[in-house]
């Protein structure tokens, strides 16, 4: 699995969630019964009910539709969860939960098993594509669309923390858009002192731990809207601050990898270092790169991508390296006090 986070801002550090090992206690369940008491001192017991999610259908049935698409994980390294993509076998989980697995077992919700290998994996967006053969009657996700999702919605997150299979923890979306960093081996092309950041993420206080990576956070209706992939801890286990992959992310990359075997990721030919929370510094621009071509130097200091503020470098190459090539972004940076704003269109890595 994947190291240790370290945290973007405040206290506390992130953990990907498949090495956040803790029991939590956790609250009350998805169905509720009540006993309500007559005048007359009898009791009335009122049949036991599924809470309303909010979009017209229940926990219960919620649970009923995706947990035939979630599969628990296990290879000879760690274990964790995945999501069944295509009727063809193809299933989606993090890339942390198979990267340098040597053999893998896909556990269905109906107890059934099954050999997978592993297709592809994108580190930098913590995807991987694996499969299954001979396996019939699969039950593919379905997708929602991640762009529509409001704080405040209802999610359920579907895997299997601490190797409890079939877990289903509920919440709401706490905040969108957060970006997170983990340790681990340096971008190539890039000058900076971390690991790599995911960005654009959900934010959920479904409670999220140790084998939920890789699982289903779906909406009230269903319909998929992220990938489980990390917790903030304070300690080691869930303290309601879980962060999921989009499912717009997740679709797109998936079927690159799926295609071809790889992402394609935008470039865009510097060189950035942190600064003190204000931006990244430009240490070096390449010759013919797109920041060239849009103008950048040496010493400027990038503050925002696509109006989204830049507060060190892995921010900037999670954006350049999470857009397509081709794409055209606009870069918001100081030169000598002087805060202007470009164009550049990212080419090929």
């Amino acid at each position: 699995g994947a190291a240790p986070a370290a945290p973007q801002r405040g206290k506390g550090r992130l953990a990907a969630a498949a090495l956040a090992i803790a029991l939590v206690a956790g609250g009350a369940g998805g169905t509720a019964g009540w006993f309500l008491a007559d005048r007359d001192g009898g009791t009335t017991v009122v049949e036991s009910v599924s809470m309303d999610a909010g979009d017209g259908l229940t926990y219960t049935d919620i649970v009923n539709k995706v947990s035939p698409s979630v599969v628990t994980i296990v290879t000879d390294a760690a274990e964790g969860s995945g999501v069944v993509y295509s009727e063809d076998g193809y299933i989606v989980t993090n890339n942390h939960v198979v990267d340098g697995a040597r053999t893998v077992e896909v556990r269905f919700s109906d107890g059934t098993t099954a050999d997978a290998e592993i297709i592809a994996t994108d580190s930098t967006q913590d995807l991987a594509v694996i499969r299954v053969s001979g396996v019939d009657d699969l039950t593919p996700v379905a997708f929602g669309d991640s762009d529509s999702i409001q704080v405040g919605d209802a999610a359920v997150a579907i895997g299997s923390p601490l190797g409890l299979e079939g877990t289903v923890t509920t919440g709401i979306v706490s905040a969108l858009d957060r970006s997170m960093t983990v340790a681990g081996e340096e971008p190539q092309g890039f000058q900076q002192q971390s690991g790599s950041t995911l960005t654009g993420l959900i934010q959920t206080d479904a409670a999220i731990n140790s084998g939920n990576s890789g699982g289903a956070l779906v909406n009230g209706n269903g319909e998929l809207i992220g990938i489980n992939t990390a917790i903030a801890t304070t300690d080691s286990g869930s303290i309601g601050l879980g962060f999921a992959i989009p499912s717009n992310t997740v679709q797109s990359t998936v079927e690159q990898l799926i295609e071809g075997g790889s992402v394609e990721q935008g470039y865009l030919g510097v060189s950035v270092a942190d600064t003190d929370g204000n931006g990244a510094m430009v240490l070096s621009v390449e010759a013919g790169s797109p920041a060239e071509t849009a103008g950048l130097q040496e010493g400027d200091v990038i503050t925002a991508v696509d109006g989204t503020p830049i507060t060190g470098a892995s921010e900037v190459v999670a954006a350049v390296q999470g857009t397509a090539s081709g794409t055209e972004i606009s870069i918001t940076y100081t030169r000598d006090g002087q805060e202007a704003t470009t164009t550049a269109t990212l080419a090929s890595s």
